[in-house]
C-alpha cells in the first residue's frame, strides 16, 4: 500500500513539472517568458527582470510547505507534552488506588439485610 502511495506522489510530482514546463512555454511576451516582480526584493542583484512565473510558483509551494511542517511539528509537541503530563497524572492516581485498595476494612460496620418500611 505504501508503494502504491509513493508511486501515485511521484506520478503527482512529475505532471506538476509537466505543467510548470508548459506553463513557462504558454506564457511568453515577444519571445521572453513573462517574469514576476516581487515587493522588496528588487535591490537584489541579478534580479531586475524578476523571477520567472514558474519559479514563484515553486517557491510559494515550497514556503507553504515549509509553514505546514512546522505548525504540524508544533502540534505535535503540544500533544506529546500533554499526553506525558496526562500519563503522569494517571500513575498518581493508580498509586493512589493501589494504596486504597491495599487497606484494610475497619470492622466497624454493622451490615443488615432488614428493610424497614418507613424507609420505603
Amino acid at each position: 500500500m505504501k508503494l502504491i502511495k509513493y508511486l501515485v506522489w511521484i506520478l503527482l510530482l512529475m505532471g506538476s513539472l509537466v505543467f510548470l514546463v508548459q506553463l513557462n512555454e504558454l506564457n511568453q511576451f515577444e519571445g521572453n517568458a513573462l517574469a514576476i516582480k516581487i515587493p522588496f526584493l528588487t535591490d537584489m542583484p541579478d534580479y531586475e527582470n524578476g523571477f520567472n512565473v514558474w519559479m514563484v510558483l515553486v517557491m510559494t509551494l515550497t514556503a507553504g510547505v515549509i509553514i505546514g511542517f512546522l505548525l504540524a511539528l508544533f502540534q505535535i509537541i503540544s500533544h506529546k507534552s500533554e499526553v506525558f503530563s496526562l500519563k503522569s497524572k494517571l500513575r498518581r492516581v493508580q498509586v493512589e488506588l493501589d494504596s486504597l485498595r491495599n487497606e484494610s476494612i475497619e470492622d466497624d460496620f454493622v451490615l443488615t439485610d432488614e428493610v424497614d418500611d418507613e424507609t420505603l
